[in-house]
């Protein structure tokens, strides 16, 4: 989307507000802003762009209420949260708790062909849904650092390292398939943060601290491909783009469940 409401935050937006309408009478732009902990302007913009797509209605006093469209898709997320939550209690042996934080990072960006697969698993191990029944909340991981574009970089030069000893910002581009402005204005970032170095022939070179969040993403991204192939049976390019998206919104009691789960399994995961 060309706007600063991207599809994830949309779909945060529209839950929210579906979570919020059915607990309170009337709700307001600063009810979602409280709840998402934004600023009232950005509510607002938010709820104006969400209006003029015809996923909103707001009343003359105010009131914000969710579409025939607003509320399908909000319910569809509501769907997937609970699969995800039933699914990561099961398998990665985390708490309902800890899957529904877990659930709420990744609900937005797990392809149609994953929740499918989710969706026959829970089917055929015959698992009863798991809702967490707490107050409504919304959870975002904790890029205390790294944003998740920074932490692709990094793991991307890591990637074409292993084929290629001399890398430079159009390889970036060409395998993220983004701008080499894109690619330059981020490489100044990771350089100013110590996780890159550039040499005497423009290559890109990891510092000793690029290259341990390089590594560890992805170690990541190969024990939840493994998983989600293992568990869904899902195709391995599903798998490996869905990795690409859940690697950095994960939490570490999941992974560590998650690679449990498949030592107990017999499936063995080398990080190259």
């Amino acid at each position: 989307m060309s706007s600063h409401i991207e599809h994830e935050s949309m779909e945060n937006y529209l839950e929210t507000i579906h979570k919020l309408v059915s607990c309170m009478e009337h709700v307001r732009s600063v009810d979602v802003s409280r709840e998402l902990n934004l600023s009232r302007p950005s509510v607002s913009r938010a709820i104006r762009i969400l209006k003029e797509r015809n996923l909103v209605t707001v009343s003359e006093e105010g009131y914000i209420s969710l579409t025939d469209e607003g509320h399908a898709i909000a319910d569809r997320v509501l769907h997937i949260h609970t699969c995800l939550v039933t699914f990561l209690t099961s398998t990665a042996g985390i708490s309902p708790e800890q899957a529904d934080i877990d659930a709420c990072r990744i609900e937005h960006v797990v392809s149609d062909e994953t929740v499918k697969g989710i969706e026959n698993y829970i089917k055929q191990h015959r698992l009863q849904s798991v809702v967490v029944d707490d107050e409504i909340s919304s959870h975002f991981p904790d890029f205390s650092e790294l944003l998740e574009s920074g932490e692709n970089y990094l793991e991307s030069i890591l990637i074409i390292r292993k084929t290629k000893n001399w890398i430079r910002s159009v390889d970036l581009a060409r395998l993220l398939n983004v701008s080499r402005a894109s690619v330059s204005r981020a490489v100044n970032v990771l350089k100013q943060k110590g996780y890159l170095e550039i040499g005497d022939g423009n290559e890109l070179l990891l510092t000793p601290k690029g290259e341990e969040i390089a590594k560890k993403i992805y170690g990541r991204h190969l024990h939840l491909e493994a998983f989600l192939k293992f568990t869904l049976g899902i195709s391995e390019e599903v798998a490996d783009r869905d990795a690409c998206r859940i690697e950095h919104m994960i939490s570490e009691p999941a992974l560590i469940g998650i690679k449990k789960y498949l030592k107990n399994n017999g499936i063995k995961v080398k990080v190259r």
